[in-house]
C-alpha cells in the first residue's frame, strides 16, 4: 500500500518541536525484562535512539526533547544531532512531560513572557520500532490540513489507525503477529495511535491525561470502571462516562453481531468521543486517521517485544513500502 499519493501537503509555517516520552526506572510495573523499554534493542537498535533518528529525519520536527533518566538516555544518544536535548525524569508520565515542555519553551522564548500558548508540540512515546519520517511528516500535515479548514485552532490532536492498515500485523500462518482489540465507530475500527500533536497551555484539565493513560488498557473491565468513576464529577464527565461504557459494551456485543450491536455501533461516532474528549480535558480535541498503522505498534509488554523483534524485518520493509 502506497499513500504517497494521498498525503497532504498543508504545514505550520515553523517546524514543531518534538518531545519523545522515554518512561521512568521507578515503575517496576512498565518494565520489560527488568528494562525501561526505551532501552531494549529491536532490529538491532535502541528503541528510544530509533524513535529520535525518524524525528530528525523529519523535516517537520526542529528540536527533539527526550524526557527519561537521563544517562542511560544521553549513553542510547550518543553522537546524534546537537538538536537532541535531554531531559532528566521529575516523576510520573505528566510531571515528566511538563519538564520537556518547559524546557522546549526555554528555547523558543516566544510569546509573552516567553511562552505561546497557540505554539503546537509533538508528543510521542519511546517503543515504535516500526516508526518513520515520512510517518511522522505525514500525521504533522494532515494536523495541519484540518485545522486550515475551521476558524479555530485545536488544543489537541490525537493519531488512530484504522483496522486496514492494522491488518496486514495480524498473525499469519505459520507466523507470529499482533492482534489488538478497538474502538467501534460508526463507520470504521480505529486503535489509538502513539503520536499526538498539542498545545498543552490550551489543555484546562490536562491533569487527566495521567488518569487516562493510567486506566488505558481498556479490554480490563476493572479499567474501564476505574476510568468511568475518574470522569464523574468533571465538568461534561457523565456524558464521557456513559460514551466510556457504550463504546466498551459495543467491543463486547461484537462478538455476537445482529442488530443490538448495529444500533449500539451505529451511534457512536467520531464527533461525540472528541466532544466527550474535549469536555473532560477542558480543550478542543480532534482524532487524525494516519495510514501508517506502525505509529500504533508500541512494545506494550513481553509478548509485543517478541513478535516486534521477530518480524521486525518484515514488517519495517512493509512500512517503507507505505512511504
Amino acid at each position: 500500500m502506497n499513500t504517497g499519493e494521498n498525503s497532504p501537503t498543508t504545514t505550520w509555517q515553523s517546524p514543531l518541536d518534538a518531545i519523545v516520552l522515554s518512561g521512568t526506572d521507578s515503575n517496576p510495573k512498565r518494565m520489560i525484562q527488568g528494562r525501561n523499554k526505551a532501552f531494549l534493542v529491536v532490529g538491532g537498535e535502541v528503541l528510544v535512539r530509533r524513535v529520535v533518528t525518524a524525528l530528525l529525519d523529519a523535516s517537520s520536527i526542529g528540536l527533539v526533547f527526550v524526557v527519561g533518566p537521563s544517562e542511560p538516555l544521553r549513553d542510547a544518544l550518543k553522537g546524534l544531532s546537537d538538536k537532541v536535548i535531554i531531559v532528566d525524569q521529575v516523576g510520573k508520565m505528566l510531571a515528566n512531560t511538563w519538564a520537556a515542555i518547559h524546557a522546549s519553551e526555554a528555547r523558543c522564548q516566544c510569546g509573552e513572557n516567553g511562552v505561546d500558548p497557540e505554539r503546537p508540540l509533538l508528543f510521542i512515546s519511546c517503543d515504535l520500532p516500526l516508526i518513520t519520517a515520512t510517518a511522522v511528516d505525514d500525521f504533522v500535515a494532515r494536523c495541519a490540513q484540518e485545522e486550515s479548514a475551521v476558524p479555530t485552532r485545536f488544543s489537541m490532536f490525537g493519531g488512530v489507525a484504522e483496522e486496514a492498515c492494522l491488518s496486514r500485523y495480524y498473525p499469519e500462518p505459520g507466523k507470529l503477529g499482533i492482534k489488538r482489540p478497538y474502538v467501534h465507530f460508526s463507520r470504521q475500527l480505529l486503535r489509538l495511535a502513539n503520536i499526538y500533536v498539542a498545545r498543552p497551555r490550551k489543555l484546562s484539565h490536562q491533569e487527566f491525561l495521567q488518569t487516562g493513560f493510567s486506566y488505558r488498557k481498556a479490554k480490563d473491565w476493572r479499567n474501564v470502571m476505574s476510568l468511568v468513576r475518574s470522569y464523574l464529577g468533571r465538568s461534561g464527565g457523565w456524558k464521557a462516562a456513559w460514551l466510556t461504557l457504550r463504546l466498551q459494551a459495543t467491543l463486547l456485543a461484537s462478538r455476537r453481531g445482529g442488530g443490538f450491536y448495529r444500533w449500539l455501533r451505529k451511534g457512536n461516532t467520531m464527533e461525540r468521543v472528541e466532544l466527550a474528549m474535549g469536555a473532560v480535558l477542558g480543550g478542543t480535541v480532534k482524532m487524525i486517521i494516519t495510514p501508517y498503522g506502525g505509529l500504533s505498534l508500541d512494545v506494550d509488554d513481553e509478548e509485543d517485544f517478541q513478535v516486534l523483534s521477530l518480524r521486525f524485518d518484515d514488517w519495517y520493509s512493509m512500512q517503507q513500502d507505505t512511504d
